[in-house]
């Protein structure tokens, strides 16, 4: 028989390598896992899995969680993190030790006496049976997904049930978005006033376009408008009288966005103003008249 073209096997060598291997492996791990920035902890179950303490716990963590490694290391996950079973993710501690197979925890809220933020978690079993959780503090991005879902109702809230006819004028002079109130001041629905191409000359009286062209084109220059009366035509047909203001609006950097329109029904102030005109004109016509019955008659008033 050969003897491998005269080399001796070398069951040592090989030994030497594996471990070799093996201390670079967890020296890579090790730098991964003290300076990843998410928040990494180490369980290892007890009682097949009733319950879990800590092994080993990130920097990360520690930062996410205000709390020292040296503080819970041995200690059960439900003694240090007394929501963890209402948040769920003891049963999914429960369910990978059992099975093996990774599950994902959607962002969602813990909280006890100490702590409270957004979490999301991914959970896998090491072969070794101990259970890790990679998890990612995502509180600021829900604050700040909050603050914004806020501010765009509470804008939708006020602008959609603002009773006045609100309209906002991109700089090239398109309809970007108008509120409720359009429909109901000219008879348009918001998708028609929105698809004008020559907004807002349709829907303005025909003796009246010319000067209100000219107070748009102003606008669309960065110019500022108030109580500026004109009449519309609805799409009924009827006349309207209404006022608008308008202002423009500039983005944090100081560039156009367009112009704000504010627009409002005065057509009854404008009957009643009016009917007051005609009523002192009416009056004046008969002091006049009865002056000439006693200037007619040489009495004096």
């Amino acid at each position: 028989m050969g003897t491998n073209n005269g080399k001796k096997a070398n069951p040592g060598g090989n030994r030497e390598n594996t471990e070799d291997q093996l201390k670079e492996y967890q020296a890579k791990f090790k730098a991964l896992f003290d300076n990843v920035s998410s928040g990494v902890a180490i369980y290892e179950a007890r009682n097949d899995g009733e319950d879990f303490v800590f092994v080993d716990f990130n920097p990360s963590a520690e930062e996410i969680e205000h709390i020292n490694k040296e503080e819970l290391i041995g200690k059960s996950v439900a003694e240090v993190f007394p929501g963890v079973k209402e948040f769920g993710l003891f049963d999914v501690f429960r369910r990978v030790y059992k099975t093996g197979t990774p599950e994902h925890l959607p962002i969602s809220v813990y909280k006890d006496e100490r702590v409270a933020g957004w979490r999301e978690n991914y959970v896998f079993r090491l072969p070794s049976k101990q259970v890790v959780a990679i998890y990612d503090d995502v509180s600021a991005q829900k604050r700040t997904e909050l603050v914004t879902r806020m501010t765009s109702e509470c804008f939708r809230a006020i602008a959609d049930y603002t009773y006045d006819w609100e309209v906002w004028v991109g700089p090239a002079g398109r309809v970007l978005w108008t509120n409720p109130a359009a429909e109901r001041l000219t008879g348009y629905s918001i998708k028609e006033i929105t698809a004008m191409s020559d907004y807002p000359i349709p829907l303005v009286y025909t003796e009246d376009r010319n000067r209100m062209d000219r107070a748009f084109r102003s606008a669309l220059k960065g110019g500022t408008g108030n109580d500026v009366q004109f009449r519309i035509e609805r799409k009924n047909g009827r006349i309207i009288w209404v006022a608008i203001s308008w202002q423009p609006i500039y983005d944090e950097k100081g560039n156009s966005l367009g112009h704000r329109e504010s627009i409002r029904d005065i057509t009854d102030r404008i009957k009643a103003e009016q009917a007051l005109e005609k009523a002192e004109h009416e009056m004046e016509k008969e002091i006049q008249t009865l002056k000439a019955i006693l200037d007619k008659h040489g009495l004096k008033e």
